[in-house]
């Protein structure tokens, strides 16, 4: 039964993925033949350039452009449209995979309001900082001026410890 409903889903991932994106708005946006920088540039793609996503793996999006060629191009740089993930259509779903799906998009709600709420939160920190900036400066200073106070230490512990060793050396000699 697993394998059965292995198939229809995975058939349905593959024809999700198969979407079209845009290249974003800036100029000379690399596609290399790996996932990672250090892979060598195949082409430079222009600016609003329309390309389709095969796959999307860890920042970077595999996608093919208009003449055939593919490549890696880095996840941010690309306008994925939503109306293409939206006209993928599964085939006939199991009452399980309809369950499994419904969690999916309950969990994807969730994920949605964390974030709101962490950006309402990082707008009331970023607030809060503005209200006392003089607050922020304290800290550093505290640091910088403990900083000060061990090398000062440092510095008088050493000079001791040299002049205990010279007394202890040259004690039956008088200069």
């Amino acid at each position: 039964m697993r394998v059965f409903l292995f198939f229809p889903i995975l058939l349905w991932t593959g024809a999700a993925l198969a979407q079209t994106a845009q290249v974003a708005d800036v100029p000379g946006v690399n596609m290399r033949s790996g996932k990672a920088e250090n892979y060598r540039i195949i082409r430079v793609l222009p600016p609003r350039a329309e390309v389709e996503v095969i796959e999307i793996d860890q920042g970077y999006a595999k996608v093919k452009a208009t003449d055939g060629e593919a490549g890696w191009v880095l996840r941010k740089l690309l306008d994925i449209s939503e109306a293409q993930e939206d006209k993928a259509v599964p085939p006939a779903k199991s009452p399980e995979v309809k369950q499994h799906q419904a969690e999916l998009e309950a969990a994807q709600k969730e994920l949605v309001e964390a974030r709101v709420e962490l950006a309402n939160l990082q707008r009331e920190i970023g607030q809060m900082n503005n209200q006392h900036p003089q607050n922020s400066k304290a800290p550093r200073f505290f640091l910088l001026l403990s900083a000060l106070i061990v090398f000062a230490g440092g510095v008088v512990t050493g000079i001791l410890i040299l002049k205990a060793y010279y007394r202890k050396r040259l004690h039956g000699l008088r200069i």
